[in-house]
């Protein structure tokens, strides 16, 4: 997913967070937001590591694998940038820019959702939590 990286790496550069990190904070938001044009790849992830079944439809299997997402991100103690100490308003600040950013990397163009600077600033403003 294009997306995850082209939005990690203006948060990696304004809050100091290793990719990998921000990446794992954002990728449940952003898997959710992709699913819609690629209900089946997602599904057949999903059913890879067994968050869903053969006998589910694409759509409870695409979902699945989002809530499994959310679930490990959860187990790992993946935390919020909330939970990390990134401040609340230096966060929603940076948004219009970082969210400009992630848009000029030229990562979200491969997304299977291409996404808005507004999408990706709902995106950011999502993963907060």
């Amino acid at each position: 997913m294009a997306l995850v990286h082209g939005m990690s790496r203006p948060v990696g550069a304004h809050f100091h967070l290793a990719h990998g990190l921000s990446n794992a904070m954002l990728f449940p938001a952003v898997t959710a937001f992709s699913v819609p044009a690629a209900v089946s790849r997602y599904a057949d992830c999903a059913r890879a590591p067994g968050a869903a079944t053969a006998g589910d439809s694409a759509a409870l299997a695409a979902d699945s694998l989002v809530e499994a997402l959310r679930a490990l991100c959860k187990d790992l103690e993946v935390p919020t940038p909330r939970a990390h100490g990134i401040d609340k308003d230096e966060w929603f600040r940076l948004l219009p820019l970082t969210a400009e950013q992630a848009l000029a990397s030229g990562s979200p163009a491969d997304n299977p959702v291409v996404p808005t600077v507004d999408e990706i600033h709902d995106l950011y403003a999502q993963s907060y939590a």
